[in-house]
């Protein structure tokens, strides 16, 4: 990079060199500009999977604590109005590696037969979701937008690979901390629609995907599909309902407990109440923008032996007997307090979750 100098004269006939480095400029003056335009580029996706309407199909990789699997899907999206998907077949399922399903099963009969149930559970959630469209979660909410301005990297990059027909770019989400994920959005570059997504998690290793083999954004085309299932659409509204803190406490007949303690970049999303099983539980939502945690809170009841058994395995943080249990990338925590049992569940790093616990057994203790 050259080093510009210029000769300034004062009054006096003396000169006076200032040099100015066109280093240090770029990076006054392009860097921010480069992070709006991708910021940019993120909110035209957002826009475009709005406006624009198209049919396709989708192959969708997710793993979990039972293994990976992949799903063939149909999806429609009318402009200005919700997505769907429906499950068309189960391209592939493969047992999850490491041994530790099978150690837990050999551990007690009755995980076995759990993990039976769990399985039942799953064969039934498939056959819904064969038999019925369900509708695509928005993919990021105002909110989330400006917290991953703030707390991860956008760099906008061509990209010489088509999907589905397409020449796309790619916008890279990477994270400004480490210990959090990184997100691959490949779009088509002629209306910003997306075609491919990868995440991976913040050892780069890829946790979920989905891609378009097939898509259309013919108006006439989408317009007859819409028409052909529209009698089978049911917008889903959420089971859950937002609430102000006074009625949370209301609903827990005691005062509300929240952490003391967040991960770097995390901000309370929202305070939600929803009846699970005939009892009323509140749960708060955390977010960095990309990584989601859950604070769920119920007013505290014995348990049978059964139920502490399934807890998972048992480990102390602050003083206070905890459970843990994995579920695939995503960690759980249980425990009772003083009138609330309290459960926090996500995708954040074990040292993380672990001081949010011992945050919130401080707070209680303190209460």
């Amino acid at each position: 990079m050259r080093i510009h100098t210029y000769l300034i004269l004062h009054k006096d006939g003396r000169p006076k060199y200032q040099l100015i480095c066109a280093t240090v400029l770029a990076l006054l003056l392009w860097g921010p500009s480069t992070l709006f335009a991708d910021l940019n580029t993120l909110e035209r996706i957002i826009t475009a999977e709005r406006q624009v309407g198209y049919v396709g199909i989708r192959l969708r990789t997710f793993s979990s604590s039972r293994g990976v699997r992949t799903l063939e899907e149909y999806v429609i999206h009318k402009p200005e109005d919700a997505a769907y998907r429906k499950v068309v077949s189960v391209v592939g399922e493969h047992k999850a590696l490491g041994g530790q399903q099978n150690r837990d099963e050999n551990r007690r009969d009755n995980n076995r037969r759990r993990n039976q149930d769990e399985n039942n559970r799953d064969n039934r959630r498939r056959d819904r979701e064969r038999e019925n469209w369900r509708q695509i979660r928005r993919l990021f909410s105002e909110k989330e937008i400006k917290l991953i301005a703030q707390n991860y990297n956008l760099e906008q990059r061509p990209s010489d690979e088509k999907i589905a027909g397409h020449e796309t770019d790619i916008l890279i989400i990477s994270p400004k901390l480490e210990g959090k994920p990184t997100k691959h959005i490949f779009f088509a570059r002629k209306n910003g629609i997306i075609l491919r997504v990868e995440d991976l998690d913040a050892a780069g290793i890829l946790r979920e995907m989905f891609v378009y083999t097939r898509i259309s954004f013919d108006p006439e085309t989408v317009k007859n599909k819409w028409n052909a299932v529209q009698a089978e659409l049911r917008p889903q509204s959420r089971r859950s309902r937002s609430v102000p803190i006074a009625e949370a406490e209301k609903i827990l007949k005691t005062k509300l407990i929240q952490p003391e303690y967040l991960p770097p970049g995390f901000q309370l999303q929202d305070i939600r109440s929803v009846k699970n099983r005939g009892r009323d539980l509140i749960f708060l939502e955390y977010t960095d923008g990309l990584v989601n945690f859950t604070l769920f809170e119920e007013e505290d009841r014995p348990r049978r032996q059964d139920d502490r058994e399934r807890e998972g395995t048992e480990i102390e943080i602050g003083g206070t007997t905890v459970y843990q249990r994995k579920f695939g990338s995503t960690d759980a925590f249980r425990w009772s307090g003083t009138k609330i049992r309290f459960s926090l569940v996500g995708a954040v790093p074990m040292t993380e979750m672990q001081k949010v616990v011992e945050s919130i057994i401080h707070k209680t203790e303190k209460k």
